[in-house]
């Protein structure tokens, strides 16, 4: 209990409080303030109401998070260090508004940031603001309505291979990681997700032949690799394989423990994406560049390519969707199948057929 005496009334009162270091604060802003209890009492509730910055509630965020791997902790403190914590990391949450989250929209823009960067990164902030809602900080997300940029790209940013083009690049891939290769471009699994494949998740011999993708490789905080979890939930998916694939990966498996690696180096080790690209994937480009190629092909677009594949063949996009694990067909509906000179064609033939059906 705190006991003094009123200035105006000089009357004694007193006020029991719920700890030592709050008597002791109430004590402290009375003599401080002539014993008046409601110049103190303002300055405890001031006190008592005040709430973190936007940069302390994100790294509280980044702190409750339970199922996030290290790695992706990792890259969430360095969203927050490098992007959030010098623009707006500063304002008080309960005062972070539309007009600092457009500020801070802008900011990245001038420096150049990508928009999928801008958007991993507002997606961290919305979170974490979800967050803070629920920890009563605040009354409501205002992450909510703010305007990004646009993650279309440009349709030359887009590379898809024809067959012609494929069969272009896989004569300068070396022999070892052809059957790899074929793999990426024949089921458009992930690069993380085709090396930590083992021999056991193949049924080669089933009807269909299948390839169970449960797991891929990740980077925990120091930098290491280990297999963990699909990309997402619905990455966890079969694969049916065609039988030209089926050949090809017989003669990997045969007579091998199921817990192998099926794709490895010389060495028996994994396929590290840096020295794939740089000693493989690249001098096999160039090599079909020097045969007429006029694209430059990433890894990753022989991913876009396998599904460029089915929708040009006719193939459902909710079945395209589910083979590569996305989350929803919106994906699959807006990036591929209209880049593919045969669909073009297919489309264009279709129209001139529809009008001639009407004699105009």
């Amino acid at each position: 209990m705190v006991r003094w005496r009123d200035r105006k009334s000089r009357k004694q009162r007193g006020l029991t409080v719920a700890t030592g270091i709050e008597a002791e604060t109430l004590k402290r802003l009375l003599d401080a303030n002539g014993q008046s209890f409601e110049i103190a009492q303002h300055a405890m509730l001031a006190n008592a109401r005040r709430v973190p910055t936007a940069a302390g509630v994100i790294q509280e965020h980044i702190d409750l998070l339970i199922r996030p791997s290290s790695g992706t902790i990792k890259t969430y403190q360095r969203m927050l260090d490098l992007h959030v914590r010098d623009v707006i990391g500063h304002v008080p949450v309960d005062e972070l508004d539309y007009r600092h989250l457009a500020h801070w929209v802008k900011s990245m823009m001038r420096k150049g940031r990508s928009p999928k960067t801008i958007h991993n990164v507002h997606g961290l902030i919305s979170a974490a603001m979800n967050t803070a809602q629920m920890l009563g900080y605040i009354p409501r997300n205002p992450c909510r309505g703010v305007q990004l940029p646009t993650l279309e790209k440009p349709e030359d940013e887009a590379r898809f291979l024809t067959h012609a083009e494929f069969s272009m690049v896989m004569e300068g891939m070396g022999e070892r990681y052809k059957a790899f290769t074929n793999f990426l471009v024949m089921t458009g699994t992930r690069f993380g997700e085709a090396t930590a494949l083992t021999v056991a998740d193949l049924d080669l011999f089933s009807k269909p032949p299948t390839a169970r993708i449960n797991k891929a490789w990740k980077r925990d905080g120091q930098s290491q690799f280990y297999i963990g979890a699909t990309k997402t939930g619905a990455g966890k998916r079969t694969i049916g394989l065609n039988p030209s694939l089926v050949e090809l990966l017989i003669p990997l498996v045969a007579n091998r423990p199921g817990n192998e690696l099926v794709f490895t180096t010389h060495q028996g080790r994994r396929i590290i994406h840096q020295v794939y690209w740089r000693q493989y994937w690249v001098p096999a480009v160039q090599a079909a560049k020097a045969q007429g190629l006029t694209k430059s092909p990433r890894i990753h677009d022989l991913r876009h390519t396998h599904a460029s594949w089915l929708v040009q063949d006719g193939v459902n996009l909710f079945i395209i969707s589910r083979r590569l694990g996305h989350t929803s067909t919106r994906t699959t509906e807006q990036v591929y199948g209209h880049l593919m000179p045969d669909a073009l064609q297919v489309a264009a033939d279709a129209t001139e057929r529809s009008i001639s059906g009407t004699g105009e």
